[in-house]
């Protein structure tokens, strides 16, 4: 019995390092077959980035005082950004927000856009810098005129996608 152990014992020790040496073998090849593949995509001529389009960034500033008037400024601006420019807000090419000016971490838009009343404004943002911008003025003039208020806002704002 002793022997027919050993036998037992010294076979299965062989199979043991049969197989150990083919997932070796195996395991080498893939390796092999990687670094070749990896060393081939390196030798290919590198292609530029794709760049990305600028996003169209609409704002509505205001502060905390709001009369009726401002109120109408938003909700007429709010009207035009979501209905003439669903997709292009869908597709992130073009972002609506509002911003009080009042909260501290908003004060520098005062500056930056040298606003000194209830705005608009578009600006044009490429690789994560604002490239241009344009305060929508005629907002205030056309506020009675609700039609032309909104065709203004979407001329100026399919002016800039146009560019963009």
């Amino acid at each position: 019995m002793n022997i027919d152990r050993k036998h037992l014992i010294t076979g299965g020790l062989l199979a043991f390092v049969a197989v150990t040496a083919v997932t070796i073998g195996v395991k080498e090849t893939r390796h092999a077959r990687a670094v070749a593949t990896a060393e081939a995509v390196r030798a290919l001529p590198a292609k530029a980035p794709a760049e990305q389009p600028a996003t169209i960034i609409v704002t509505y500033f205001h502060t905390n005082a709001r009369c009726m008037s401002c109120l109408k400024i938003e909700d007429l601006t709010n009207a035009t950004m979501t209905t003439r420019f669903a997709d292009p807000i869908a597709q992130k090419r073009v972002v609506w927000r509002v911003v009080n000016v009042d909260e501290p971490e908003n004060s520098h838009f005062l500056k930056d856009y040298g606003l000194y009343t209830k705005s608009v404004v578009v600006s044009e943002v490429k690789s994560g810098k604002e490239v241009r911008w344009k305060n929508l003025e005629q907002v205030w003039p056309l506020l009675n005129e609700p039609a032309s208020f909104q065709d203004y806002v979407e001329r100026e704002v399919r002016a800039f996608l146009g560019t963009a």
